[in-house]
């Protein structure tokens, strides 16, 4: 999920899968603030989104990304997702020079989206303050379309246009497609060679699984491999994060091979998944460590039926008391969290002793390394119940301002800034 880690060391995993290399810095800057949502703008979900439509005669789609995005060009594979049919498209960065272009839409309903909805959010306030009374903002972007399926629904069937050559499956997909017919799916894994053995030098990395029957062959040595993919099978290309599955599903498809889909943003994204939603994610996920990978909405429920448990805040101690220097990562932090750096945990050991057989959540800002590295030495250490919160911090804020049914999970946050609300 990490599209730009050499850009910028160590931002969240739900924030690279957010961003792309021509806006990152500009979005680093101007991340969204939730606190602007259904008051200088409306928000919809996209499984709500085709009776919203419908019911908004005269409309406009906006879609915000870049052009490489909207057509499917762009050489960050991952965010080639196909665009709204009809949409307009003017990049965020271009929109307060060319809102002429759609100024004789001031009145009318505007749907703004881009691929997470971080950049929608901008626009959206953008619009607001320059006039625009009708606006409404596509929670998820089009990321969100696939991975709740919302695209299989309604209007959506015919509404979403791509270039790709190559089909996209969501997690929720796979796992009834794996469940319907196990024998006719070949699950193709095209991480490096030391990500799939879980021997590189990065914790998180190491501790990603892979879906069971998977093969392994590293995307930069799949065009001399072929002969180990058959052309008889659907073949499901996964990675990471969703930014190598997308060029290998496009060579597949240069090859002949007919019935070729990538699993959009990756394992992550199965880590991230409900298991309410995803009934196979446990049966059909082989996992190589000895912790607990835990989902947002997972987290959210654990909340409510357990009270015994620690939060761990690893985050440095000037972020836990939002004094970084950068800004956007001064988003306060879990109630009742207590914080012992990362640096610091192998020293401070003894402070958490009373929690050795007790539940224990581990928490960064986003999908900090740290966090896992930190869970890896509770293990062995005697730590019996360890778990990491996939997307940190950062996605609990996101889920919830975008996913529907799960704007309670604010409530578990606490000491956000004004700046960041």
């Amino acid at each position: 999920m990490r599209f730009f880690k050499l850009l910028y060391a160590k931002l969240p995993a739900m924030l690279y899968r957010i961003l792309s290399a021509s806006f990152l810095l500009f979005a680093i800057s101007a991340t969204a603030q939730y606190k602007n949502d259904n008051v200088l703008y409306k928000t919809v979900d996209p499984n709500d989104l085709c009776a919203t439509l419908e019911k908004n005669k005269g409309y406009i789609l906006l879609d915000v990304r870049s052009k490489g995005e909207h057509y499917d060009t762009s050489s960050f594979t991952g965010l080639n997702i196909g665009h709204l049919k009809g949409a307009i498209n003017i990049n965020v960065r271009e929109l307060g020079q060319r809102l002429s272009e759609i100024d004789s839409y001031k009145d009318q309903p505007v749907f703004v989206y881009c691929s997470h909805s971080q950049r929608s959010r901008r626009a959206s306030k953008m619009l607001a303050d320059s006039g625009y009374s009708n606006i409404f903002n596509i929670n998820g972007g089009m990321t969100a379309i696939y991975y709740t399926n919302a695209i299989e629904k309604g209007c959506l069937q015919s509404l979403v246009e791509t270039n790709n050559k190559y089909a996209i499956i969501s997690a929720i997909d796979l796992c009834n497609k794996l469940s319907e017919k196990l024998n006719e799916v070949f699950i193709l894994d095209v991480r490096t060679d030391s990500a799939f053995r879980h021997i590189s030098t990065d914790p998180q990395t190491n501790a990603y699984g892979s879906i069971r029957q998977a093969i392994n062959v590293p995307l930069g040595d799949l065009e001399m491999k072929l002969s180990a993919v058959p052309k008889d099978k659907d073949i499901v290309v996964t990675d990471l994060f969703g930014s190598d599955a997308p060029k290998a599903a496009l060579l597949l498809k240069e090859k002949g091979y007919a019935r070729v889909s990538f699993l959009i943003e990756g394992i992550d994204r199965w880590l991230s998944t409900d298991e309410k939603d995803l009934s196979c994610k446990k049966q059909l996920y082989i996992s190589p460590v000895r912790y607990q990978m835990m989902g947002t909405t997972e987290f959210g429920r654990f909340t409510q039926t357990n009270k015994d448990y620690l939060l761990l805040d690893i985050r440095t101690a000037e972020t836990f008391a939002n004094k970084h220097k950068d800004s956007f990562r001064n988003t306060g932090h879990l109630k009742n969290a207590i914080n012992i750096p990362s640096a610091d945990i192998a020293s401070r050991l003894a402070e958490l002793e009373m929690y050795k057989n007790k539940e224990v959540v581990i928490y960064g800002f986003g999908g900090d390394s740290e966090a896992y590295a930190n869970a890896e030495i509770l293990i062995q250490q005697g730590f019996k119940k360890v778990k990491v919160l996939v997307d940190g911090l950062f996605g609990i804020r996101w889920t919830a301002a975008n996913i529907k049914d799960q704007a309670y999970l604010k409530d578990l946050v606490t000491d956000v800034p004004e700046i960041n609300r």
